[in-house]
């Protein structure tokens, strides 16, 4: 009986970077035009929603064509657009709870700069001890919540961009997949997390020049290592990207 595949962490992040090392100047201009096409669309919340699953999904596409040699141009990013529909479900199942739980967290310090809220007694009570709820939503459904949701949906996105899937059958496609193997996936998603704050983190020390480098870069090393992943467990074949060659 064929043995099912592993988590690899360790192999998937060396041969991720591997394929990155001899272009990694052209992965890093692709990951700024995504973080700042998502940064202009987040001013204002309904168009980061809109446009965030098309342009994760044209990410995937991009990194794809990279890893099995097809030529590949940073443009490449918005023909997540050609599904745009399934792409934008997955991203706002991932993206849309925390979203509103962070709104509520802003209106609990903006209403009372604004005067429109001024409680007191019984009232001042409830409120405080709502915020402390509040708090405590937020840790679950801005921390918890957002890692959970993408180890599971780990091979949503690529099975909507190269296999056609419809959003809600993707879902349950990749959390058939990857519960066998929940907490390996847990800790390939928190490495990925980790990767990514770190390079954040010390590109802020070096006067924020570096953060435009090292996240972009460390950003598309992780989501490289999905495409790893999911060609591990799923496939992935020159075929799958026929819809975005032209």
């Amino acid at each position: 009986m064929e043995r099912p595949p592993q988590v690899r962490i360790g192999d998937w992040f060396n041969e991720a970077w591997k394929s990155i090392q001899p272009v990694w100047l052209e992965y890093v201009l692709a990951g700024i035009v995504y973080v700042l096409v998502m940064m202009i669309a987040g001013l204002c919340l309904i168009p980061v929603l809109i446009v965030g699953g098309p342009l994760t999904g044209g990410l995937y596409v991009y990194l794809a064509k990279r890893l099995l040699g097809q030529p590949a141009q940073v443009g490449d990013i918005f023909k997540g657009f050609r599904r745009f529909g399934d792409s934008t479900v997955l991203f706002l199942v991932v993206a849309l709870i925390p979203v509103l739980v962070f709104g509520l967290l802003i209106l609990t310090y903006v209403l009372p700069l604004l005067g429109a809220l001024e409680p007191t007694g019984i009232l001042a009570t409830l409120l405080s001890i709502g915020a402390c709820f509040l708090w405590c939503l937020s840790f679950l459904f801005l921390i918890v919540y957002p890692v959970v949701a993408q180890t599971f949906l780990v091979f949503a996105m690529p099975l909507v961009m190269f296999r056609g899937m419809k959003a809600m059958d993707a879902i349950r496609t990749s959390i058939g997949m990857v519960r066998p193997q929940f907490l390996q996936f847990l800790l390939f998603t928190l490495a990925g997390f980790l990767l990514i704050g770190a390079a954040g983190s010390i590109g802020s020390l070096l006067l924020c020049v570096g953060y435009f480098i090292l996240t972009p870069l460390a950003m598309t090393v992780f989501y490289t290592m999905q495409l790893l992943a999911y060609r591990d467990f799923v496939g992935l074949t020159e075929q799958d990207l026929a819809l975005y060659t032209g």
